[in-house]
Order: structure tokens, then sequence, then C-alpha cells
């Protein structure tokens, strides 16, 4: 693996084009990125992961999508695709083919070591393939490097090989907005849909339907998130799974007065928030019927079911990630909900074997659905310019990423992803006892079967700009604590807050989502 510095020069010229390319105006997402965990905790691995390439002949007339009958396997999937796809990966195995391609990325340094290794093991499988690193320093910036290439026309991308990424990580939640701008290869226009299909059948339902768009395909899912409940069991031994006892044992703990709470948790807007509203039957957005949720009574009840019974046992002087998160590091409360991302930091404060991750529990009948988010290897089309071969790089890359078990498993053991691959999950559930961490993405894992997709298209950029009308509602909260009131009346000046707060929010975002 090669590293490259975003030069002075390079800058320029980036920075220059993307001026041009996005003149227009396009709005940068403004969501803070999952920041995952990472742990010094490995695990031997007996998986073996082999790449053959197979050509068989048929005697059929039947039309298929895959002009001959070529596979090539990968790890323990094998994988339909047209012939001259799995000529090159056998010509690049041998190292009878050489070429470049450029892996953009913003991790962070945990997960950055981690990939290294893995980059490393995909050039030994295939020695044909130099794969160059090119780092930034956040979404923004990745974000930009991406655009500013693929907004050129075709004939102007060639000069640009090697100045921004041809594949690169990150949430599905770009894809709808990179897919119609035009900036991702569409994986069946060169594996075919058999291929896709055969993918499918190897990857969770959720994790391929949030890298479907329009159906087609702009990337593959290698890990997920979802917000589930962390509890440490110093505290409470046997986890919640119900609400009403998770409810029983916030009342016992909220103590504010001894600087202890029933419960803790990052509250932004829509994102912490959707479990509450989907358990209700509610919704934000629905980016498949392009209609929001803002107006409708099932969101406004699980809003205030949310004000009413979680924040209600919280301490909102402060509701940032920071914060919370070291209420529960520090043993101050019991339970705290958030994301596969901090989990590196309950291990460093409360040791691996004293918390674990269990779903949201349900009430009665209704369950908690948080938004799911799904980790994306994309193929830009800047991998198309200089010839198909680092196109089909790109893709191979992508493909090993998403469906090599050893590859994956470095991630879940190094870093505590969540897989997506269903033979990985079998993995670690039935190594479960070989590393204490297991339980820990068991939990996420189990959590993100119930859960719903986080939207992916380009109106989502505008969605998330009604966390600024619920705020109110917190702050009223807020306000009411901070005047001296009882927790039950700053709870029926914030539940006074969340119709207006709604109706707010509709009215701003509805003239700004094109349908």
């Amino acid at each position: 693996m090669t590293l490259t510095a975003i030069t002075k020069t390079s800058a320029i010229i980036i920075v220059i084009i993307a001026i041009i390319a996005v003149a227009g105006g396009v709005l940068l997402l403004t969501q803070q990125p999952a920041q995952p965990p990472s742990t010094t905790t490995t695990t031997t691995t007996q998986i073996s992961t082999t790449t053959t390439m197979t050509t068989t002949t048929t005697t059929t007339t039947t039309t298929t999508t895959t002009p001959v009958g070529s596979t090539i396997t990968i790890g323990n999937v094998t994988i339909r695709v047209p012939e001259e796809f799995a000529k090159f990966v056998e010509n690049v195995k041998t190292g009878k083919v050489r070429v470049t391609i450029y892996f953009g990325h913003a991790l962070n340094p945990e997960e950055r070591d981690s990939f290294i290794k893995v980059i490393g093991a995909f050039e030994q499988e295939y020695p044909g393939i130099d794969v160059v690193e090119k780092r930034y320093g956040g979404m923004g910036e990745l974000q930009s490097a991406v655009i500013a290439a693929a907004s050129l026309p075709p004939s102007q991308r060639e000069s640009l090989v090697g100045q921004a990424p041809d594949v690169f990580n990150w949430a599905h939640d770009w894809i709808g907005w990179f897919a119609d701008s035009g900036y991702l290869v569409r994986l069946e226009d060169y594996i075919g849909y058999d291929a896709v299909d055969d993918i499918s059948q190897n990857t969770l339902p959720s994790a391929m339907s949030s890298v479907t768009y329009l159906g087609k395909t702009y990337g593959l899912p290698y890990a997920g998130e979802a917000l589930a409940l962390y509890v440490n069991t110093g505290l409470v031994p046997n986890p919640p799974t119900t609400f009403n006892v998770l409810q029983t044992l916030m009342e016992q703990f909220y103590k504010p007065s001894e600087g202890k709470y029933g419960i803790a948790g990052q509250i932004a807007g829509q994102y912490h928030t959707n479990p509450w509203v989907t358990a209700f039957g509610g919704f934000y957005y629905d980016d498949v019927r392009k209609e929001l949720g803002y107006l409708k009574p099932e969101t406004a009840e699980g809003l205030k079911f949310f004000v009413a019974n979680i924040l209600r046992y919280m301490d909102v002087s402060d509701l940032g990630n920071d914060y919370q998160r070291r209420l529960f590091g520090e043993g101050k409360t019991p339970f705290y909900i958030s994301g596969p991302w901090d989990v590196k930091y309950a291990v460093e404060t409360l040791g691996v074997n004293n918390f674990t991750v269990v779903p949201l529990p349900s009430i009665n009948d209704r369950i908690p659905k948080p938004w799911s988010g799904f980790r994306t290897i994309y193929v830009s089309v800047m991998a198309t310019a200089g010839g198909k071969e680092r196109t089909y790089a790109s893709i191979l890359f992508a493909l090993y990423i998403a469906l090599d078990d050893k590859a994956i498993l470095t991630l879940v053991n190094e870093l505590g992803y969540i897989p997506v691959k269903p033979s990985v999950a079998d993995y670690v559930r039935t190594n479960i006892n070989t590393n204490p961490l297991y339980k820990i993405v068991l939990g996420f894992y189990e959590q993100l079967g119930k859960s719903v997709p986080m939207p992916k298209d380009a109106n989502m950029q505008k969605v998330w700009g009604a966390d600024t009308y619920l705020q109110a509602i917190w702050k009223a909260y807020s306000d009411a604590i901070s005047s001296g009131k009882s927790p039950d009346d700053a709870v029926q000046a914030a539940i006074a807050q969340v119709d207006k707060a709604l109706s707010d929010a509709y009215n701003d975002i509805s003239a700004k989502i094109k349908k």
C-alpha cells in the first residue's frame, strides 16, 4: 500500500476545480459523522480466504444478465460475473496485469491502522493492484474531493487520476445525492445483476437496501450502526427487556441531587428521537414516497413519549455526546443510548466485562426502531478514467472489503465494527466466549435487525434542517428545570412545544423537498 499526502499544489487544484464544479451551490452534509470504536483485543480466526476464477460452458439459449458463465470467489462467496471481469481478476492475482487505484478516506487513526492491514491483505491476494491511500481531514474534505473530480466531463477526468479518490468509504446516506449527480459507478453496469444478486444473498437485506437507489446498486456495505442501549452490568446485572422494567430502573436511579440519573444519551434532534417516533408509527421523512411525517399525529405522540419517559430521567444541562457518555462512563447512570462509536470509550472507562449492549426494549407491543446507518465502500466515476482496468480494480477492492470474512473480522476484532455479512455474525456468535467484545457486537447486530435504514435521497440534506426546530422542545424542559420546577412540570412545558416545533419544521422543510 502506498500513502500519498495532499500537497499544496494538489490542494489548490482540487479547490479550484471544486469551486468551478459546484458553483451552483452544493449543500454539504451537516450531520455528524459516526466515530466508531477501537480496541486492542484480537482474535485468531480459522476462516479461509481464497479467490478463484472458473469459467463454465452453457448450451442453453436462455438470455441472462451475465454474458458468459464465469465466476469469482471471494472468501466464501461465489459471484457470477462477466467473463472479462473474471479474466481481469485472474490476471491481477498472477500479477500479469498491473494497475493503481486511489482509496480516499477520513478515518480516525485507530480505524486507519486496521484498514491498512486489510489493504495489505488485499494487495497480497491481488499483487497486480496497488492501492494508494489518500487521507482527508474530515467529511467535508473527502466529499469536496470526490465532487470536484466527479463533476467534470469524462474527457477531463483522466488528467486528475491520482488527485482524487477512485474508491472511498462513508455512510450510505450520500447515495441519493451522489447518484442523482452522476458521481458514482452503478455496479450492475460492470459486474451484472447476477453478481449483485449473489452479493445480496450474503448480506443483511437492510444493508443491501441502503445501497440500492432507483433499482441500481451504488456501493457495498461492510458494517452497520444503530442506536442501542448500553447497560452498566455492575449497576444492573440483568438488562431490561421491556420498557416497563427500564422505566422502573430509571426511576430508581434518578437522583439528580446526588448527581445520578436514570439514563443518558446525546440528543441533537431527529436521529436520536427516531426510535420513539417509529415505535408509535410515526416518521420524519419517507424517501420512497418523498413524504414528510412532521404533521402525523403518530410522530407527535412518539416525540411526547420520549419527553415524558426518556428526557424526564436525563441530565439536560448538556445534551452533547461527550458529556452524556461521561455520565455513563463515570457510573452516574446505569443506561446510555448510543451507537458503536462509543464502544471504545465504554471499554476504556468501565472495562469490557462491566457493560453490555442490548436492543432498545419494546413498549408493550411497540418496537422502537432507530435509523440504521451502513458504512459503505463507494466507487467514484473517477475510477472510469484511465481505462477499464482501473474501474475493475476499484470494484474488486470494494467486493473484497464487503465480502472477505477475514477482512471484516479484522474490523470487528480491532474496532468493534458491526458486521452485515451473516457468516461473520455467525462466527462471532459461535466464538462469543473467545472475545469479550463479541457480546457487544452481537447486541448491536440484533438492534440492526430492529431498525430502519436512514433515508438516503438528496432531500435528506434539507430534512436535517428540522433539528433546529426540535431544539425548542429540549430548551423548554431545560429552562423549567433550571428555574427550579419539578421534572413533571418540566415535562409538561416541553410537551407543550412539540406540536408547534413539528409544524414549524414542516412549514420550512416542505417547501424544499423535491418530489
